[in-house]
């Protein structure tokens, strides 16, 4: 496991069953990289599924579930294959910009709300053609939305007072007073809550997102309760990490009916990490023995960190696992030496993941690291930096069976080759001829 943090950050996990109760356990791995090659991207559709499942029946569960609509963002994967069992569980898309909401269009998506930044006129008028709940983020655009008789209005509030795009708390009353003035009414109303937040966080902002209606908008016909959601990267078990949606629920349901929200008000949200995260892992080959020098020990991957830059951005501690070359753990923490993971680039700070992670004495090089919980926020902000190919998608199917859903990037290709249908991975190709043709595209 990763230990970026001190060691008693994380919970003693029982080696023996921790991978064999998870997902990866079936994957296929070692046909899928010997098949495809590493750096490689490992999706579960069944994970993504149970994920969304667990937070239907947490609405369920308190009373809600003909209240809420889920809605998972686009950009936090990108891939309209991982996100396709989606469409099986009624779960709708946020999308931010034009051409995600064709991407989605061609791969059978039809149901979105869309959140963008400030945006044109000319988008706001795209946007109200398609007649989807649009957030819009300034007075100004709401303005030209009203002149323009858009069929909807709906409003985009920052809470928080920061610099992201949105409706400010103080300009609360003046959009009131323009809406009056047009005679309309806001559809919806997005209420931006950060990222991160504990259950009790998240129940308090709730408490202030109800109170903005009452004041406000008491005509809305829903709330958009945006984001928020904590997901912890430092724990393994899988109802430890996730975010306690039934909690979460339960005080919704309490809070409406305190505080007099009318029952035909309906409720959106928008989970991306809770249900994207760990139905993600990033497989790797380590490519030398560790090295050490007076700086430390190093493990060289064939990853690298433009493949994992919101690991660095955000210090996120993810779990990780070696696994030899069949594919088995290697598991030995009181036998084990404190590694930085190095990327394959010169760049001074490629290392795929923040401060060190414990490395097992056996680990060599054609062993494997695997980098849990990357299903949110990885692939998708890859960077094609110093060259650095982008790395192969896949995609394990509720049963079983893996496909190809983004070609690897070749020696001269720098960008995500999206397929336009998944590539069943069936047997490993033969090794490919050094004398081959592709072996000389140069």
């Amino acid at each position: 496991m990763n230990k970026n943090l001190p060691s008693d950050v994380f919970e003693p996990i029982d080696q023996a069953s921790r991978l064999a109760t998870h997902w990866t356990s079936s994957a296929g791995l070692k046909l899928i990289c010997a098949a495809i090659g590493t750096p490689i991207f490992i999706y579960s559709a069944e994970q993504i599924v149970r994920n969304a499942r667990r937070v239907k029946d947490a609405a369920a569960a308190a009373g809600l579930a003909k209240r809420v609509s889920l809605y998972v963002p686009f950009f936090p994967n990108a891939n309209p294959h991982v996100l396709a069992p989606l469409r099986e569980e009624g779960i709708g898309i946020l999308v931010q910009m034009p051409n995600e909401h064709d991407i989605l269009v061609g791969h059978g998506f039809r149901d979105f709300i869309v959140s963008p930044g400030h945006v044109s006129n000319e988008e706001i008028a795209f946007w109200g053609a398609k007649q989807y709940r649009t957030f819009l983020a300034s007075l100004d655009e709401v303005e030209f939305a009203l002149r323009e008789k858009a069929e909807t209005i709906s409003v985009r509030v920052d809470s928080l007072g920061c610099d992201k795009p949105g409706i400010k708390v103080g300009q609360l009353a003046s959009l009131a007073t323009m809406l009056k003035q047009y005679g309309r009414t806001l559809e919806c109303f997005e209420v931006y809550c950060g990222s991160g937040n504990s259950l009790a966080g998240m129940v308090g902002i709730v408490k202030q997102i109800f109170q903005i209606y009452l004041d406000h908008f008491p005509d809305a016909q829903s709330i958009n309760f945006a984001g928020g959601h904590g997901f912890d990267y430092e724990k393994w078990g899988e109802e430890e990490k996730h975010f306690d949606w039934r909690s979460y629920f339960e005080s919704i349901a309490e809070l409406a009916t305190g505080m007099g929200i009318p029952e035909r008000v309906r409720f959106l949200f928008e989970p991306a990490r809770d249900i994207l995260a760990d139905a993600g892992v990033l497989i790797t080959e380590i490519k030398r023995d560790v090295i050490t020098n007076p700086n430390g020990s190093i493990l060289v991957t064939d990853g690298t960190r433009m493949l994992m830059p919101s690991a660095q951005l955000r210090n996120r501690p993810h779990n990780t696992v070696f696994l030899d070359r069949n594919f088995n753990e290697i598991w030995d923490e009181s036998f084990s030496r404190a590694c930085k993971i190095r990327g394959r680039t010169i760049l001074r700070n490629d290392y795929i993941l923040p401060g060190e992670a414990l490395v097992p004495r056996a680990v060599c090089r054609g062993d494997h690291l695997m980098i849990m919980d990357v299903g949110a926020y990885c692939a998708t902000q890859h960077m094609e930096f110093l060259n650095v190919p982008p790395a192969g998608e896949v995609l394990v199917d509720v049963n079983g069976t893996a496909h190809l859903i983004t070609e690897p990037g070749r020696q001269l290709d720098k960008w995500r080759n999206l397929l336009v249908e998944p590539r069943a991975i069936l047997s490993a190709p033969p090794q490919a001829d050094p004398e081959s043709h592709q072996a000389k595209t140069y």
